[in-house]
């Protein structure tokens, strides 16, 4: 017996001293550049889970079908019958039950080394003042009742002062479990008074954008995080305080500024130290006006962005709006630029393959995210680390509560194993750098002899030749080739690959992902050494770059890869002879300055500074003529002119056309002209093509019809809600969306209807006359739109 307690006695003790040890590695995080470090000097990137579902309900999480928001839950519950105190004890139980030390532990044996906790502002409310709330839920005509009983609290300094509101308790809770674990916690305000934008799932509104339409919204709010900051001023446990989160909808960014700049300057005069994290429009995304140099305290403050429903190749692609961060060009040019730390705020919701490439590429660039969510109801595996088995949904209302209440327990939640490996924190950053020779096509390229990989491993061949082979493959796992492709065109790509089983399969790319190829199904081949040639042929733009595959489905090797050419390819045919007009992804033109200065791609038009004759320059290359000069690529030294009274090496370019028909050009020196996004002037100086180095172009005439196309007053698109390329476009078009939706298209000539139906993510348009039409996106009642010109 003496043994045993001995025993019992020791492994408390080690229990304790590991408690001890894991909160005494915490200690106050603060910025240094770009990097978010502790009081050593340590880089510490946080990688984490999002707590929603917790302290505020969103409907998609409660019932994969739609919900609703939190209100409507309670309001569901008022109309069965349900009473004031009932409904309070319902939701005291929840929050009881959803989120405990076991979860908390749970989370941090993954791994994890932070949780984001979002927060309702209600729960800093004592109970009789939620009830006025809740009054307004069960009737929508006593909002203004509210408004007024919130401005006489606030006045009489009645709001957030009983230090044991529900708000506190379930922070000090979450801050205590994650202290004895060595976890940091992001505090969020999810749902701020009035609500911070249109969305009303995300901060359960009672109406839309009120946080920025009344004065006692923004009173709340400095008061209540004036509150929770001077509670928790010496909590290292902190990392930031998140103080609003996914501003949407919001008219002007200035409001957004104006507030949060209010909130740093009153945290800031309350002596604290801790990392602030500011959030911008556009669901935490858009930073105009918002940048860190507009801030009056500026030091320790981080920038958030929202990563959801990215197509992969996108993140290579900059947002023509620098300030526009969610793409991972712009975050990471955007730390560097502001000289910031950086983190994604929220991430997931999608495949188990984005999520995979997602976190690598974050990984890449020691950039920290945190996933959402943790747990979420459904009756299948979803997109959270843990499942709460649906049915019961809590939109069943009172029938459903005891259900409900059990389930979301962690002891009756179950693993969704798929994206907890997919966002596995213990995966260490991989290269997504590729170098090294270039193999000039036709060419024949071990598999091993990749320039980047990522996943795969390496054994001996039996195959004829001997050598090595890339096997082992699982699903996310890609490998990435150098080729050097003399014109565009139609290639063969051969793979020698060997399979037990087969279901295997591959997609070819370019490297990253910007744009997709082609891709292939593995057969059984008989073994794991039985060797087949298998093949298919796909669309290569012209020169140096770099090619990917990827492993869509597992299970096979690879031994070599050969690319063909098709010896019917033709030689990529530039408009010699026509006067022309080229514009950057930035939507804006090519401008020759009239040879009285460096070049900028600035301009919103293009008028006769923006035009450019193609001259046939001799041996496949072409000259470009402004204003009766030509343009010089400078040899790449220094900043592009147009000023060149001949053609000489410095004025000759290959005009390349790329997979999407858009065009780059390559100097004499090797090197691609960028458009430096409109930023600075243009240079020749890039060695291979991405977003900058893109150009769209068409005969004069055709951009003043794409410069009448804009109608003012119409919402227009985003890039992720809606993409559409090329535009101008010669009558075939394709269309992406970042979800599902309804997509129009009418002539704006004569309303005609040209076509109509459901995109679920891609899909071309073909056929078009020449002409403008609008685009339309539909979801409900909510519409955006984006103007295409189809040339004559």
């Amino acid at each position: 017996m003496m043994a045993i307690l001995l025993k019992r006695v020791c492994v408390l003790f080690l229990l304790l001293t590991s408690l001890a040890q894991a909160n005494a590695q915490l200690s106050r995080l603060r910025a240094d550049g770009t990097r978010i470090v502790n009081e050593a000097g340590q880089e510490v990137i946080l990688k984490g889970v999002g707590l929603g579902g917790w302290l505020l309900q969103e409907g998609y999480m409660m019932n994969p079908s739609g919900g609703g928001t939190q209100g409507s839950f309670k309001k569901r519950l008022y109309d069965q019958g349900q009473t004031e105190a009932q409904v309070e004890a319902f939701y005291q139980a929840w929050r009881d039950n959803f989120i405990t030390q076991a979860d908390i532990n749970w989370i941090a044996d993954q791994g994890f080394n932070c949780v984001r906790i979002p927060m309702h502002y209600d729960l800093f409310l004592t109970p009789a003042q939620r009830t006025v709330r809740h009054n307004v839920i069960r009737n929508g005509n006593n909002y203004q009742t509210y408004v007024n009983s919130l401005t006489t609290w606030y006045n009489n300094n009645e709001l957030f002062v009983d230090p044991n509101l529900e708000g506190f308790r379930t922070l000090e809770n979450c801050l205590n479990w994650c202290a004895a674990r060595g976890m940091y916690v992001i505090v969020d305000l999810h749902a701020a008074p009035g609500g911070q934008g249109k969305d009303w799932n995300i901060a359960d509104l009672l109406v839309e954008n009120d946080l920025w339409n009344r004065a006692i919204f923004q009173n709340m709010t400095v008061r209540l995080w004036e509150k929770i900051v001077s509670r928790y001023i010496n909590n290292n446990t902190v990392a930031f305080w998140d103080l609003i989160n996914e501003p949407n909808g919001v008219p002007q960014n200035q409001m957004i500024h104006s507030l949060k700049n209010r909130l740093v300057n009153s945290i800031r005069g309350l002596g604290d130290t801790h990392l602030i994290m500011i959030e911008g429009n556009g669901f935490g995304n858009n930073y105009d006006y918002l940048e860190p140099f507009t801030f009056d305290n500026r030091s320790n403050l981080v920038y958030n962005a929202h990563r959801y429903w990215i197509p992969p190749g996108d993140d290579n692609i900059r947002d023509g709006n620098p300030n526009q961060i969610n793409r991972l060009i712009n975050l990471v040019e955007f730390r560097t630029r502001h000289n910031v730390p950086v983190w994604v705020g929220e991430t997931g919701e999608d495949s188990d393959e984005w999520l995979r490439q997602n976190v690598d590429k974050l990984n890449a660039n020691r950039i920290g995210y945190c996933h959402w969510t943790y747990k979420r109801t459904s009756e299948t595996p979803n997109a959270a680390l843990r499942r709460i088995i649906g049915p019961p949904y809590l939109t069943s209302g009172v029938s459903a509560m005891n259900g409900v209440l059990n389930n979301i327990k962690f002891a009756n939640t179950v693993v969704n194993n798929g994206p907890l490996a997919a966002v596995d924190p213990r995966r260490q950053p991989l290269s997504t750098v590729c170098s090294g020779a270039y193999a000039t096509v036709p060419a024949t390229i071990q598999a091993e002899g990749f320039c980047a990989a990522q996943g795969i491993q390496v054994d001996a061949t039996t195959d004829a030749g001997g050598g090595q082979y890339v096997g082992w493959t699982e699903v996310g796992d890609w490998l990435g080739y150098r080729i050097n492709v003399p014109a565009a065109g139609t290639y063969t790509i051969a793979y020698r690959v060997a399979s037990q089983n087969g279901g295997g399969s591959l997609r070819l790319e370019r490297f990253g992902g910007s744009a997709q190829y082609g891709t292939l199904s593995i057969p059984a081949t008989g073994g794991w050494q039985s060797w087949q040639t298998l093949s298919h042929t796909v669309q290569l733009p012209a020169g140096q770059q770099e090619i990917g595959i990827a492993v869509t489905g597992a299970g096979f090797n690879l031994n070599w890869i050969r690319v063909v050419g098709d010896n019917n390819n033709p030689t990529p045919t530039a408009p010699i002879g026509q006067t022309i007009w080229l514009r950057g992804t930035n939507g804006q033109y090519v401008s020759s300055e009239n040879g009285t200065q460096a070049m900028h791609c600035t301009r919103p038009a293009a008028d006769a500074w923006e035009h450019f004759t193609v001259i046939d320059a001799g041996g496949g290359k072409i000259a470009l003529q402004g204003m009766s000069k030509y343009v010089s690529s400078e040899n790449g030294v220094q900043a592009m002119t147009c000023s060149r009274a001949t053609i000489g090496d410095w004025e000759r370019f290959d005009w390349i056309v790329n997979a999407d028909n858009t065009i780059s050009l390559r100097g004499n020196n090797g090197m691609y002209v960028s458009s430096e996004n409109g930023e600075q002037a243009m240079n020749c100086n890039r060695p291979t093509v991405q977003g900058w180095e893109v150009f769209n172009w068409g005969v004069v005439g055709v951009a003043r019809m794409a410069a009448a196309a804009h109608v003012p007053g119409e919402i227009q698109a985003t890039e992720q809600e809606l993409s559409v390329y090329p535009n101008p476009s010669a009558g075939q078009i394709t269309l992406k969306v970042g979800k599902p939706s309804l997509i129009e298209i009418r002539s704006v000539a004569d309303g005609s209807t040209v076509f109509t139906g459901e995109v679920k993510e891609t899909t071309q348009v073909k056929n078009l006359p020449a002409g403008i039409y609008t685009v339309t996106l539909k979801e409900g009642n909510r519409t955006r739109v984006r103007r295409i010109v189809v040339a004559p």
